[in-house]
Protein backbone atom coordinates (compact mmCIF):
# COMPACT_ATOMS: atom_id res chain seq x y z
CA UNK A 1 0.00 0.00 0.00
CA UNK A 2 1.27 3.29 -0.88
CA UNK A 3 1.87 6.47 1.64
CA UNK A 4 -0.98 8.35 -0.57
CA UNK A 5 -2.76 4.87 0.04
CA UNK A 6 -2.06 4.83 3.90
CA UNK A 7 -3.72 8.29 4.42
CA UNK A 8 -6.68 7.98 2.62
CA UNK A 9 -7.35 4.61 4.39
CA UNK A 10 -8.82 5.62 7.72
CA UNK A 11 -8.11 1.87 9.45
CA UNK A 12 -4.40 2.28 8.32
CA UNK A 13 -2.63 2.48 11.70
CA UNK A 14 0.52 4.56 9.54
CA UNK A 15 -2.10 7.25 7.87
CA UNK A 16 -3.60 8.00 11.60
CA UNK A 17 -0.55 8.27 13.36
CA UNK A 18 0.86 10.84 10.52
CA UNK A 19 -2.95 12.72 10.60
CA UNK A 20 -2.59 12.46 14.36
CA UNK A 21 0.51 14.11 15.09
CA UNK A 22 0.47 16.64 12.71
CA UNK A 23 -3.25 17.80 12.92
CA UNK A 24 -2.85 21.32 13.43
CA UNK A 25 -2.10 21.94 9.45
CA UNK A 26 -4.54 25.34 9.14
CA UNK A 27 -2.11 27.80 9.87
CA UNK A 28 0.28 26.73 7.22
CA UNK A 29 -2.49 25.93 5.11
CA UNK A 30 -4.18 29.70 5.39
CA UNK A 31 -1.12 31.06 5.01
CA UNK A 32 0.10 29.95 2.08
CA UNK A 33 -3.84 29.96 0.48
CA UNK A 34 -3.92 33.86 0.89
CA UNK A 35 -1.12 33.86 -1.65
CA UNK A 36 -2.47 31.29 -3.77
CA UNK A 37 -5.90 33.69 -4.26
CA UNK A 38 -4.20 36.07 -6.16
CA UNK A 39 -1.70 33.93 -8.16
CA UNK A 40 -2.50 32.91 -11.72
CA UNK A 41 -3.46 30.05 -12.21
CA UNK A 42 -2.38 28.17 -15.96
CA UNK A 43 -5.32 26.20 -17.02
CA UNK A 44 -5.25 24.32 -20.28
CA UNK A 45 -7.19 25.33 -23.55
CA UNK A 46 -9.07 22.60 -24.30
CA UNK A 47 -10.05 20.58 -21.58
CA UNK A 48 -12.98 18.99 -20.06
CA UNK A 49 -13.91 16.03 -17.79
CA UNK A 50 -11.59 13.28 -19.91
CA UNK A 51 -8.60 15.93 -19.77
CA UNK A 52 -5.64 13.48 -18.29
CA UNK A 53 -4.94 16.31 -14.95
CA UNK A 54 -3.10 13.27 -13.39
CA UNK A 55 -0.70 12.19 -16.61
CA UNK A 56 0.06 16.19 -16.34
CA UNK A 57 0.74 15.96 -13.11
CA UNK A 58 3.32 12.96 -13.74
CA UNK A 59 4.81 14.53 -16.70
CA UNK A 60 5.62 17.93 -15.51
CA UNK A 61 8.09 16.19 -12.58
CA UNK A 62 9.59 14.35 -15.43
CA UNK A 63 10.08 17.79 -17.51
CA UNK A 64 11.16 19.22 -14.15
CA UNK A 65 13.64 16.72 -13.44
CA UNK A 66 15.21 16.98 -17.12
CA UNK A 67 16.17 20.83 -15.98
CA UNK A 68 17.98 19.58 -13.50
CA UNK A 69 19.72 16.47 -14.68
CA UNK A 70 19.53 13.63 -17.85
CA UNK A 71 18.28 10.94 -15.46
CA UNK A 72 19.45 6.97 -17.27
CA UNK A 73 16.06 5.60 -18.32
CA UNK A 74 16.95 2.56 -16.28
CA UNK A 75 16.19 4.70 -12.96
CA UNK A 76 13.04 5.83 -13.77
CA UNK A 77 9.46 4.49 -12.71
CA UNK A 78 8.24 4.55 -16.42
CA UNK A 79 11.21 2.59 -17.11
CA UNK A 80 9.50 0.05 -14.26
CA UNK A 81 5.97 0.22 -16.15
CA UNK A 82 6.96 -0.16 -19.06
CA UNK A 83 8.93 -3.36 -18.64
CA UNK A 84 5.87 -4.64 -16.88
CA UNK A 85 3.59 -4.43 -20.29
CA UNK A 86 6.07 -6.94 -22.20
CA UNK A 87 5.45 -10.04 -20.06
CA UNK A 88 2.42 -11.51 -18.09
CA UNK A 89 2.45 -12.47 -15.05
CA UNK A 90 3.73 -15.67 -13.67
CA UNK A 91 2.34 -18.66 -14.30
CA UNK A 92 3.98 -21.38 -12.07
CA UNK A 93 7.10 -22.34 -10.16
CA UNK A 94 8.82 -22.46 -13.27
CA UNK A 95 8.81 -19.05 -14.73
CA UNK A 96 11.93 -16.86 -14.25
CA UNK A 97 12.37 -13.11 -14.07
CA UNK A 98 13.30 -11.42 -17.61
CA UNK A 99 17.04 -10.39 -17.73
CA UNK A 100 16.30 -6.89 -18.23
CA UNK A 101 20.03 -6.22 -17.93
CA UNK A 102 20.75 -8.58 -20.40
CA UNK A 103 18.62 -7.65 -23.04
CA UNK A 104 18.89 -3.86 -23.03
CA UNK A 105 22.49 -4.68 -23.50
CA UNK A 106 21.57 -6.21 -26.91
CA UNK A 107 19.25 -2.53 -28.07
CA UNK A 108 17.25 -3.00 -30.46
CA UNK A 109 18.32 -5.82 -31.92
CA UNK A 110 16.78 -8.31 -29.70
CA UNK A 111 14.30 -10.72 -31.09
CA UNK A 112 10.85 -10.46 -30.16
CA UNK A 113 10.90 -14.34 -29.92
CA UNK A 114 13.73 -13.84 -27.38
CA UNK A 115 10.74 -13.85 -24.89
CA UNK A 116 10.06 -16.43 -25.19
CA UNK A 117 13.82 -17.76 -23.95
CA UNK A 118 12.73 -16.42 -20.69
CA UNK A 119 10.09 -18.88 -19.30
CA UNK A 120 7.52 -15.90 -19.09
CA UNK A 121 4.76 -15.24 -21.90
CA UNK A 122 4.91 -12.06 -23.75
CA UNK A 123 2.77 -8.77 -22.57
CA UNK A 124 0.83 -7.01 -25.11
CA UNK A 125 3.53 -4.60 -25.94
CA UNK A 126 6.81 -6.61 -27.44
CA UNK A 127 10.38 -6.02 -25.79
CA UNK A 128 11.97 -4.32 -29.31
CA UNK A 129 9.23 -1.62 -28.79
CA UNK A 130 10.10 -0.81 -25.57
CA UNK A 131 13.65 -0.84 -26.01
CA UNK A 132 13.44 1.75 -29.01
CA UNK A 133 11.27 4.37 -27.14
CA UNK A 134 13.78 3.91 -24.25
CA UNK A 135 17.01 4.15 -26.36
CA UNK A 136 15.32 7.09 -28.83
CA UNK A 137 14.46 8.93 -25.67
CA UNK A 138 18.08 8.36 -24.33
CA UNK A 139 19.41 9.72 -27.91
CA UNK A 140 17.35 12.83 -27.99
CA UNK A 141 17.85 14.03 -24.12
CA UNK A 142 21.41 13.48 -25.02
CA UNK A 143 21.07 15.67 -27.85
CA UNK A 144 19.55 18.49 -26.49
CA UNK A 145 21.10 18.46 -23.64
CA UNK A 146 18.17 20.37 -21.24
CA UNK A 147 19.41 20.62 -18.08
CA UNK A 148 19.70 24.42 -16.65
CA UNK A 149 17.81 25.40 -19.87
CA UNK A 150 15.01 26.90 -21.45
CA UNK A 151 14.74 24.93 -24.75
CA UNK A 152 13.48 25.83 -28.86
CA UNK A 153 9.68 25.48 -28.85
CA UNK A 154 9.76 22.36 -31.73
CA UNK A 155 12.81 20.29 -28.90
CA UNK A 156 10.63 21.62 -26.10
CA UNK A 157 7.53 20.29 -27.61
CA UNK A 158 9.50 17.15 -28.44
CA UNK A 159 10.31 16.54 -24.90
CA UNK A 160 6.92 17.20 -23.50
CA UNK A 161 5.33 14.25 -25.43
CA UNK A 162 7.99 12.29 -24.29
CA UNK A 163 7.43 13.16 -20.75
CA UNK A 164 3.70 12.38 -21.33
CA UNK A 165 4.25 9.17 -22.45
CA UNK A 166 6.78 8.34 -19.47
CA UNK A 167 3.66 9.39 -17.38
CA UNK A 168 1.46 6.58 -19.19
CA UNK A 169 4.45 4.25 -18.31
CA UNK A 170 4.13 5.41 -14.99
CA UNK A 171 0.67 4.99 -14.56
CA UNK A 172 1.55 1.05 -15.31
CA UNK A 173 3.85 0.77 -12.30
CA UNK A 174 1.42 2.12 -9.74
CA UNK A 175 -2.02 1.18 -10.64
CA UNK A 176 -4.44 -0.63 -12.85
CA UNK A 177 -5.84 2.58 -13.75
CA UNK A 178 -3.64 2.03 -17.53
CA UNK A 179 -5.84 -1.02 -18.27
CA UNK A 180 -8.55 1.74 -19.79
CA UNK A 181 -6.34 4.48 -20.96
CA UNK A 182 -4.70 4.82 -24.84
CA UNK A 183 -1.59 2.45 -24.25
CA UNK A 184 -4.09 -0.84 -24.10
CA UNK A 185 -7.41 1.01 -25.50
CA UNK A 186 -9.16 1.30 -28.25
CA UNK A 187 -5.36 -1.15 -29.24
CA UNK A 188 -2.16 -1.59 -27.86
CA UNK A 189 0.87 0.50 -29.89
CA UNK A 190 2.68 -1.17 -32.28
CA UNK A 191 5.58 1.30 -32.78
CA UNK A 192 7.21 4.22 -31.18
CA UNK A 193 5.63 6.59 -33.88
CA UNK A 194 1.70 4.95 -32.42
CA UNK A 195 3.03 5.56 -28.99
CA UNK A 196 4.12 9.60 -30.15
CA UNK A 197 0.00 9.76 -31.38
CA UNK A 198 -1.06 9.76 -27.57
CA UNK A 199 -0.42 13.34 -26.36
CA UNK A 200 -2.57 15.40 -27.93
CA UNK A 201 -1.34 19.12 -28.80
CA UNK A 202 -3.58 20.30 -26.15
CA UNK A 203 -1.82 18.61 -23.24
CA UNK A 204 1.63 19.59 -24.61
CA UNK A 205 0.99 23.43 -25.16
CA UNK A 206 -0.68 23.05 -21.07
CA UNK A 207 2.89 20.90 -20.62
CA UNK A 208 5.15 23.36 -22.05
CA UNK A 209 3.15 26.50 -20.33
CA UNK A 210 3.60 24.94 -16.67
CA UNK A 211 7.30 24.34 -17.14
CA UNK A 212 8.34 27.62 -18.81
CA UNK A 213 6.54 28.97 -15.79
CA UNK A 214 9.20 26.97 -13.01
CA UNK A 215 12.09 27.99 -15.55
CA UNK A 216 10.95 31.54 -15.05
CA UNK A 217 9.97 31.88 -11.56
CA UNK A 218 12.10 28.95 -9.66
CA UNK A 219 15.44 28.89 -12.23
CA UNK A 220 17.76 29.75 -9.19
CA UNK A 221 17.20 26.36 -8.56
CA UNK A 222 18.90 24.67 -11.04
CA UNK A 223 22.29 26.14 -9.96
CA UNK A 224 21.51 24.52 -6.78
CA UNK A 225 22.46 21.23 -5.05
CA UNK A 226 19.66 18.23 -5.95
CA UNK A 227 18.71 14.61 -5.49
CA UNK A 228 16.13 13.74 -8.00
CA UNK A 229 13.33 10.95 -7.35
CA UNK A 230 14.72 10.56 -3.67
CA UNK A 231 13.48 6.99 -1.74
CA UNK A 232 13.89 6.61 1.86
CA UNK A 233 14.85 4.08 4.37
CA UNK A 234 11.67 3.34 5.13
CA UNK A 235 10.27 3.20 1.57
CA UNK A 236 10.01 -0.58 1.42
CA UNK A 237 7.12 -0.36 4.19
CA UNK A 238 5.30 2.08 2.13
CA UNK A 239 4.55 0.38 -1.15
CA UNK A 240 8.13 1.39 -2.60
CA UNK A 241 7.62 5.62 -1.60
CA UNK A 242 9.43 8.11 -3.69
CA UNK A 243 9.37 11.91 -3.64
CA UNK A 244 10.02 14.08 -6.35
CA UNK A 245 12.84 15.77 -5.41
CA UNK A 246 15.60 17.59 -3.01
CA UNK A 247 17.00 20.75 -3.83
CA UNK A 248 19.49 22.33 -1.10
CA UNK A 249 18.28 19.89 1.92
CA UNK A 250 14.90 21.20 1.07
CA UNK A 251 12.16 17.99 -0.17
CA UNK A 252 9.78 19.44 -2.76
CA UNK A 253 6.61 17.74 -3.62
CA UNK A 254 5.22 19.26 -6.48
CA UNK A 255 1.44 19.81 -7.11
CA UNK A 256 -0.35 20.13 -10.40
CA UNK A 257 -3.65 21.23 -9.10
CA UNK A 258 -6.26 23.60 -10.65
CA UNK A 259 -7.48 24.77 -7.47
CA UNK A 260 -5.54 27.07 -5.71
CA UNK A 261 -4.73 25.78 -2.56
CA UNK A 262 -2.83 23.82 -0.52
CA UNK A 263 -4.76 21.16 1.24
CA UNK A 264 -4.19 19.35 4.41
CA UNK A 265 -3.33 16.04 2.64
CA UNK A 266 -0.13 17.68 1.06
CA UNK A 267 1.52 18.53 4.36
CA UNK A 268 0.48 14.81 5.50
CA UNK A 269 2.35 13.11 2.38
CA UNK A 270 5.40 15.37 3.05
CA UNK A 271 5.52 14.81 6.86
CA UNK A 272 5.39 10.99 5.96
CA UNK A 273 8.49 11.40 3.65
CA UNK A 274 10.34 13.09 6.54
CA UNK A 275 9.77 10.68 8.76
CA UNK A 276 10.40 7.40 6.28
CA UNK A 277 14.23 9.23 6.18
CA UNK A 278 14.63 6.92 9.00
CA UNK A 279 18.41 7.29 8.62
CA UNK A 280 18.37 11.49 7.81
CA UNK A 281 20.62 10.31 5.03
CA UNK A 282 18.95 12.39 2.83
CA UNK A 283 19.63 15.32 5.55
CA UNK A 284 16.49 17.16 4.92
CA UNK A 285 16.72 20.85 6.74
CA UNK A 286 13.04 21.93 5.11
CA UNK A 287 10.01 20.87 3.40
CA UNK A 288 8.53 22.40 0.35
CA UNK A 289 5.38 22.49 -1.82
CA UNK A 290 5.79 23.54 -5.42
CA UNK A 291 2.16 24.82 -6.97
CA UNK A 292 3.58 24.47 -10.89
CA UNK A 293 0.20 26.11 -12.25
CA UNK A 294 0.75 29.18 -10.14
CA UNK A 295 4.80 29.10 -10.17
CA UNK A 296 4.77 29.48 -6.44
CA UNK A 297 7.06 27.35 -4.28
CA UNK A 298 6.38 27.38 -0.22
CA UNK A 299 8.90 26.55 1.32
CA UNK A 300 9.56 25.57 5.78
CA UNK A 301 11.97 24.52 7.70
CA UNK A 302 11.64 21.43 9.62
CA UNK A 303 11.82 22.96 12.72
CA UNK A 304 8.94 25.47 11.65
CA UNK A 305 7.50 22.56 10.09
CA UNK A 306 6.91 19.88 12.53
CA UNK A 307 6.19 22.66 15.87
CA UNK A 308 3.49 24.52 13.62
CA UNK A 309 1.62 20.79 12.68
CA UNK A 310 1.94 19.13 16.05
CA UNK A 311 0.94 22.52 18.30
CA UNK A 312 4.41 21.67 20.09
CA UNK A 313 7.70 23.77 19.43
CA UNK A 314 9.63 21.25 21.41
CA UNK A 315 8.84 18.27 18.53
CA UNK A 316 11.99 16.20 18.00
CA UNK A 317 12.23 15.14 14.53
CA UNK A 318 14.34 11.88 15.65
CA UNK A 319 12.06 10.88 18.23
CA UNK A 320 9.26 10.82 16.11
CA UNK A 321 10.91 8.91 13.67
CA UNK A 322 11.74 6.04 15.88
CA UNK A 323 8.14 6.04 17.40
CA UNK A 324 6.88 6.00 13.40
CA UNK A 325 9.66 3.83 12.30
CA UNK A 326 8.61 1.06 15.08
CA UNK A 327 5.27 1.24 14.07
CA UNK A 328 6.24 0.56 9.98
CA UNK A 329 8.36 -2.34 11.44
CA UNK A 330 5.70 -4.32 13.35
CA UNK A 331 2.87 -3.63 10.91
CA UNK A 332 5.35 -4.96 7.81
CA UNK A 333 6.06 -7.94 10.50
CA UNK A 334 2.31 -8.96 10.90
CA UNK A 335 1.82 -8.60 7.38
CA UNK A 336 4.57 -10.66 6.12
CA UNK A 337 3.78 -13.42 8.90
CA UNK A 338 0.59 -14.22 7.34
Amino acid sequence: MSLTSHLKDPSSPIGQFIKQRFAQTTRLTKSANQRLRTADTIRPAQADTSYPYGLIGTAIDYRIRYAFDITPYQRLVAWEGAKLLTVKSFESDEDIPVDWADLASLGTMVLPSMALTTGRAQGPYPIPLILAFFNDLETVVNKMQPKGRLLELEDERTLDRYCIILSYFEQVFRSSAYLQGPLMQPTVKHSVKELFSIPQDSWINDLGEIFRRFYKQQYLLLAKSFILNPVFAGSTYVGGADADMVVDGCLIDIKTSLSPQIKAEYLYQLAGYLLLDFDDKLHIDSVGIYMARQGLLFKWSVPVFLSELTGDNKTDLSTIRREFRILCQSGWSRSTAR
